[in-house]
């Protein structure tokens, strides 16, 4: 018995393009439209020094510009500020890390805090845990779950009570 597939793929091939007149304009095709249910691709990459009102849409966010002044919209990933004399204010993040000095960073939701450097300000409302290893820091929180601290003359006052290791000299924990 003689296979039907190769005919026939002759002939699917002869129907749509023996008889074509190769001297006819091509038709147009037609516009390619996004399916709306298919998925978005995640967005990666890391903003490097963005503008205020950035989205973040989960990157990660590096402040490396002295003087900053930002606003960023949205979830963010970790956020690591090594510049100084800046303010940042950001929704929720996964983690902030603050390299610098006289940093304000408010903040109402992230998972971690790790403040090296000195005289910053944090202003935030919940914290998984907290991290300080710089001097002279303040940070306000409405609730901490734990908190570390190695540096020197650092203040937290958060309104809950956290779980406490303190291994520097001169901090309080209000």
């Amino acid at each position: 018995m003689r296979s039907v597939l190769p005919v026939l793929c002759i002939a699917l091939l002869c129907a749509s393009g023996c008889s074509r007149d190769e001297s006819a304009t091509p038709a147009p095709s037609a516009p390619v439209v996004p399916d709306a249910a298919a998925p978005v691709p995640a967005t990666s990459g890391t903003l490097i020094d963005p503008a205020s009102g950035a989205r973040c849409d989960g990157q990660d966010v590096a402040i490396t510009r002295d003087g900053f002044e930002l606003v960023l919209e949205g979830t963010c990933g970790a956020i690591v500020i090594t510049a100084s004399n800046g303010a940042v204010n950001v929704d929720r993040a996964t983690s902030v890390r603050v390299e610098g000095s006289q940093v304000t960073v408010l903040n109402s939701r992230v998972e971690s805090v790790d403040v090296r450097g000195t005289d910053n300000t944090l202003n935030l409302t919940d914290v998984g845990t907290l991290d300080v290893s710089g001097d002279r820091n303040l940070v306000l929180a409405r609730g901490i779950e734990r908190v570390t601290l190695r540096g020197a003359s650092n203040t937290v006052n958060p309104d809950n009570a956290p779980a406490v290791e303190d291994s520097g000299t001169g901090n309080r924990v209000l």
